[in-house]
């Protein structure tokens, strides 16, 4: 964490970032710098200075660590001085410097570390070499002076493109815009001393805005960039504050006028709600890699097997294939084989013919997908990814057929989205050999996978499992085997809320509405369609048990039965008869949809039938019914050790379930925006109203997804002393931690 110097025989300084692995302005490298730079300028000796960076990395910005120790400050300390005071201190030092500064960007430069390049006077980059503002993806903006900086080089239009939307840009696309002022041919350290000592100082804090920008910002450019933004991030507040940057930068108020407003506005970013879950989601993104007792070293994967051609079974072997893999893909029927391969085909070709994937390449991926009938093709592959319909008996019958035809070393693991996965490895001679890879459809797209860990997975084959994830770019999260796994688990109550909702007098319209405006990509109707209503109506159909309840689905059942007896699924069963291309809850005609009438006429029934009279239901009680459940079998989860840290569960809703990620997370949510208090004591009241109801009215089935989780008891009464986690850390961590987990039979309670 500190700085390395030379002086060089033309009497050219070289300062070196160095503080691995990505040279971040530590509070420690910054001390060292300013120090190191101080003597610089004074010794006689030395003509011009050049800022480089460690390795192949200039540098990543600020060390994001150190918010958390910052916010736990308070906002009051930073009154007189901003957050970022000592990185200010560092860049003014450069750009004041009587001495050229040149910036050698010998690899990526984002955030803070462009700015530091932005500070220099002059900036040579290697052709290699990547710069960005990514601070808005932490609901940050630049608060090295970034928004004040970079109009004064480049064009209003850029500006937002990179500090508004987070964009990065390639050196050589940043020297044509004027933000890079020479590409390196050779060694950038020689070339950044050349240009150092045959130029003048020229500080951009001393440089005009350009008129251009000045008249773009009149004509409205800023106000169009942030309805762009708010369009596409909801709710975030960050955008509105980088415009006001922006805006104040392209006007005439002075560049130090400036910096006061940037640095008002980082502050008040840094210390909200939205820019915590953010960086709460940085770091669990970095943590879910880590899973306790599994260091093996993960098995090769050359070749993988594909069991299904289907829509989940295609995308999956598209992950593969997308990163030069090998796939043998296997169905049952040549017809079944034939239409998923042309999927596939379509898939690639659509993004050939918008200009995403060359054909050179598309001619390749096809080259590396291989259709079979036969199991005896998968003789050589080093894992098998079942996935077929959710029907156990059959899974069980393919498991032991593709053990038949693999290699003992290999692989064989089941995409099953809830099905006990330990019961379908116990077919098998080596039951180690099995998980859980639980990919979202459409798999080619969702970024989440659940990894599932059984009782019997041995840790070489989690291990592959992790090292398989990150090869083909997924977030990766290992859960325990459990209904439902940790997804699909804590949906089921969600799911069965809004239909409960819906029968309670709150219309179809107004239930996903409320999930929208909360930040949810979609409502839990419309999710409905778009999975397939029959999904657990012919799990409960193969069971012979209409009325049964898993910790997956939970009733009511009656409208899902009966549009499900009608062959309507949702967006996968056109209506030829209305001219619709999907038909469920919804009538589904294009990108458009509404709400069934006939849907609605059903309800009416149900309601006289179980002698319910609609009621007004507000917004506020669809939120706590919709997600206080959802929470509550989250921290279940947790107890019963199916999951090993709250972070996961929220990078699992993030990724797989649209969950708004300013609010990082149903886990962080509870935390930090509701508290835990609110959250047992509106479930309680919940609970009693739902005991009430199934006691009272036989036309209800029985819920426990209302009765508090011990862990959140025990986190309310944390809470409620006033008890506070550390930076980084999270109190249902210490919770469990402290407090025994009592029934806890998951494969991480004991952690």
């Amino acid at each position: 964490m500190t700085t390395g110097v030379s002086i060089r025989p033309d009497g050219v300084a070289v300062i070196i970032l160095d503080n691995a692995p990505v040279n971040s302005l530590s509070q420690p490298l910054i001390c060292s710098f300013k120090q190191e730079f101080s003597m610089l300028v004074s010794d006689p000796k030395v003509k011009a200075i050049v800022v480089t960076g460690k390795g192949t990395m200039f540098c990543g910005g600020a060390d994001i660590s150190e918010f958390g120790e910052t916010v736990a400050k308070g906002e009051e300390a930073f009154k007189d001085s901003p957050p970022t005071a000592s990185l200010h201190e560092m860049i003014d030092m450069i750009d004041a410097s009587p001495k050229t500064t040149v910036a050698a960007l010998n690899g990526q430069a984002l955030g803070g570390g462009l700015e530091v390049g932005l500070g220099c006077h002059f900036r040579v980059a290697a052709e290699s070499a990547v710069i960005g503002f990514p601070e808005v993806n932490l609901g940050l903006l630049p608060g090295g002076q970034g928004t004040q900086r970079l109009p004064r080089v480049a064009s209003i239009t850029t500006a937002m493109q990179m500090i508004l939307q987070g964009k990065t840009m390639p050196a050589t696309a940043a020297q044509k815009l004027g933000i890079v002022d020479l590409i390196a041919r050779k060694d950038i350290v020689d070339e950044a001393a050349a240009m150092a000592l045959s130029r003048a100082p020229s500080p951009i804090s001393k440089r005009p805005v350009p008129h251009a920008n000045k008249f773009y910002v009149a004509s409205g450019a800023l106000d169009q960039g942030l309805l762009m933004a708010s369009n596409q991030a909801p709710g975030m507040i960050a955008p509105e504050a980088i415009i006001n940057c922006l805006r104040v930068a392209c006007s005439k108020m002075s560049f130090q006028d400036g910096l006061q407003v940037e640095a008002a506005e980082f502050t008040r970013l840094l210390f909200s709600k939205q820019s915590a879950a953010l960086r709460h989601l940085f770091f669990a993104e970095r943590m879910i890699q880590k899973v306790p007792g599994v260091n093996a070293k993960p098995a090769p994967l050359r070749k993988i097997g594909i069991l299904g051609a289907g829509l989940m079974g295609g995308g999956v072997a598209m992950c593969f294939v997308q990163k030069g893999i090998p796939v043998v893909i296997k169905d049952a029927k040549q017809e079944w084989l034939d239409a998923g391969i042309k999927k596939v085909h379509s898939l690639w070709a659509s993004q050939v013919k918008r200009g995403r994937l060359r054909n050179e390449k598309f001619k390749k991926f096809v080259g590396l997908i291989k259709p079979t009938l036969k199991f005896e093709d998968f003789a050589d592959v080093d894992m098998v990814i079942e996935a077929v319909p959710e029907i156990l008996d059959l899974k069980k019958q393919l498991f032991l057929e593709v053990e038949r035809h693999v290699r003992p070393d290999a692989l064989i693991c089941t995409n099953t989205s809830g099905l006990d996965i330990d019961e379908i490895a116990a077919v098998l001679r080596d039951p180690s050999r099995v998980m859980g890879c639980h990919f979202f459809s459409p798999a080619n797209v969702m970024q989440l996978l659940e990894n599932v860990r059984t009782s019997k997975s041995s840790e070489r084959t989690l291990a592959t499992g992790m090292a398989m994830g990150k090869l083909i770019g997924k977030k990766t999260v290992m859960v325990g085997n459990c209904d439902g796994f940790v997804g699909n688990r804590m949906l089921a109550p969600y799911a069965g809320e809004a239909r409960m909702l819906w029968e309670e007098g709150a219309s179809i319209e107004q239930i996903d509405e409320a999930a929208t405006k909360f930040g949810m990509a979609m409502g839990p109707m419309a999710l409905g369609d778009l999975v397939g209503q029959e999904i657990f109506w012919k799990q409960r159909k193969a069971a012979g048990d209409m009325k049964k309840q898993t910790k997956t689905y939970y009733g009511p059942y009656e409208i899902v039965d009966w549009i499900c007896e009608q062959g309507r699924f949702g967006q996968k069963t056109p209506d030829l008869k209305i001219k619709a291309d999907g038909r469920g809850m919804f009538i589904h005609r294009g990108k458009s949809k509404e709400v069934d009438p006939e849907v609605v006429l059903k309800m009416d029934e149900v309601r006289k039938m179980k002698g319910v009279v609609p009621r007004t239901v507000g917004d506020e009680e669809i939120i706590e019914r919709l997600f206080f459940p959802l929470i509550n079998e989250g921290f279940k989860i947790l107890e019963q050790g199916f999951a090993i840290r709250p972070s996961d569960i929220d990078i699992v809703y993030i990724y797989g379930y649209g969950f708004p990620p300013a609010k990082g997370g149903p886990m962080f949510f509870a935390e930090n925006y509701v508290g835990f208090g609110k959250v047992l004591e509106r479930l309680k009241v919940y609970n009693a109203q739902a005991r009430d109801r199934f006691t009272k009215n036989p036309h209800y089935l029985p819920i426990d997804y209302f009765e508090p989780s011990g862990l959140l008891q025990a986190c309310a009464a944390k809470q409620a002393q006033g008890v506070k986690a550390p930076p980084g850390r999270s109190l249902i961590e210490m919770v469990l931690e402290e407090v025994p987990r009592k029934d806890a039979f998951g494969p991480f309670a004991k952690l």
